[in-house]
């Protein structure tokens, strides 16, 4: 039997809500397993007391008015009597920290009495999976402290990369037969000036884009705000920026309805989607994931400049026509120039790339052959090709560098349709998907037999959501976009 949880908390205070967070900033928080811990865990607890009697299991005494408490391990942080509670919380969330406000919680016996990887942004109560559990064992060589001011200087605050995991926390603790919600994250293409305006107001989705800066070197917010679009369009600077967008909306979505969260069961994503949907289902630690795309855009970018590629996108005809205009446009153009099937969005909706000269000679070659619509896209990489060959192995070393876990969901693979079952079968699969086809209409298919009751896609624009109607009906009634 677990011992009660010790919240006699020695007391510190009263503090202004500023002098308050430069206190927090000065705390250095040692992280490890404790399976029954003697004092709460390095989270931040805000408790408001009113005039009169303490709260039973608390301490018997009055305060003369209302008064805010913030419990850090075995410290107790009181506020000013005129603090309000809501102006407490929003300093904490801008340091990154979960705030608990329900304390008849802390006194309850757990249903389950698990092992908790007690970090700032994550609740001590909730189920770690056996991968989570393993990985905090090998790190962690003590019990859970919060001690020790340190002058100088002061260690950071928590990341956004560790806020994004405690985001996948959410559904831990929820039964996988009680678990059906189906997370769809974008691809290129969908980004346009102004798609971070309705996020940045929420302390932990600036947070994402502020980390974002950092790891790319440029202001992304100032990009996303302000373009120009031509800029925020090209493959060096679109993919980054749908992805944080994508993943700022989830924290969003965790602040304003986590239920919605702790029902995923499934995440996808369309080629750039994928590493959100990764990063998203904790197999890519945020920081991991941003470097992998920014490697990713680079690689693609330095392999569309070194060729003369272009992208077709052609409706209206099925795959066997298709493939035979594509051989026709090739020979046509000749020197052993192609172009290939590169995207299966929907049924008779394809994008191809390759060649470009090829890829204008498919435009008339399809049509004649019967295709109803066949134009030119503005783009100038001939993706998801052979054409990128050497995007690929660049993206391999990064790869190779990158820290990648099986994530705590299923996730499909672009390349097989399928969901990934192992961490080299990610990193194979994601080097592959450079230069081979996206299967999304396959891959959604598959998933939509998971029987998932919803269907969501976090991000700019409602790309997954058009192409869900042409997949299918019902699932495109449960596709809610979150632009």
């Amino acid at each position: 039997m677990p011992r009660m949880l010790d919240l006699s908390p020695k007391s510190f205070g009263p503090f202004t809500v500023d002098a308050l967070k430069t206190e927090l900033e000065k705390l250095k928080v040692t992280a490890g397993l404790n399976t029954e811990p003697s004092s709460p865990p390095p989270m931040l607890r805000v408790v408001q007391q009113v005039a009169g009697p303490g709260e039973a299991g608390w301490r018997e005494y009055k305060f003369d008015g209302g008064m805010v408490r913030v419990i850090v391990g075995d410290a107790e942080y009181t506020l000013a009597k005129e603090t309000k509670e809501g102006e407490v919380t929003k300093m904490l969330q801008t340091l990154g920290y979960a705030i608990y406000d329900e304390q008849n919680k802390m006194y309850a016996k757990p249903p389950m009495y698990y092992q908790y990887l007690a970090l700032p942004g994550m609740g001590p109560f909730e189920k770690r999976s056996a991968a989570q559990i393993a990985a905090a064992v090998a790190s962690a060589k003590e019990k859970v402290v919060v001690s020790e001011k340190v002058a100088a200087p002061p260690p950071p605050a928590p990341t956004p990369a560790s806020a994004t995991k405690a985001v996948a926390n959410l559904w831990d603790a929820t039964p996988a037969a009680q678990r059906d919600t189906a997370f769809l994250f974008p691809g290129q293409g969908t980004q346009k000036v102004g798609m971070e305006a309705k996020l940045l107001a929420d302390p932990a989705c600036r947070a994402l884009f502020d980390e974002a800066s950092k790891i790319l070197g440029y202001d992304l917010v100032q990009l996303c705000s302000k373009g120009p679009q031509d800029k925020l369009d090209s493959t060096l600077y679109s993919q980054t920026a749908i992805m944080v967008c994508s993943l700022a909306a989830i924290e969003k979505v965790k602040k304003e309805d986590p239920a919605k969260l702790k029902k995923a069961s499934v995440a996808a994503g369309f080629s750039l989607g994928e590493y959100t949907a990764l990063v998203f289902a904790g197999a890519l630690s945020f920081e991991d994931g941003v470097k992998l795309v920014k490697a990713r855009a680079e690689a693609m970018d330095a392999a569309a400049k070194a060729g003369s590629g272009g992208m077709v996108s052609v409706s209206g005809c099925s795959d066997e026509v298709l493939q035979k205009a594509l051989d026709q446009a090739g020979k046509a153009v000749g020197g052993g120039k192609k172009a290939y099937i590169a995207n299966y969005m929907f049924p008779e909706g394809r994008t191809c790339s390759g060649d470009k000269a090829v890829c204008e000679k498919l435009c008339e070659t399809a049509v004649k052959l019967g295709a109803k619509q066949a134009k030119m896209l503005a783009v100038s990489g001939a993706f998801h090709t052979p054409y990128m060959e050497a995007a690929s192995e660049a993206l391999g070393k990064a790869l190779d560098e990158a820290n990648v876990q099986m994530p705590s969901l299923t996730v499909y693979s672009n390349v097989t349709g399928k969901p990934y079952t192992s961490v080299d079968e990610i990193k194979t699969l994601l080097k592959r998907q450079m230069i081979e086809p996206v299967k999304w209409e396959q891959g959604t298919l598959d998933l939509i037999g998971l029987g998932c009751k919803e269907y969501i896609e976090p991000g700019p624009g409602k790309q997954l959501k058009a192409m869900m109607r042409r997949i299918d009906q019902d699932t495109w009634k449960k596709t809610v976009a979150l632009d």
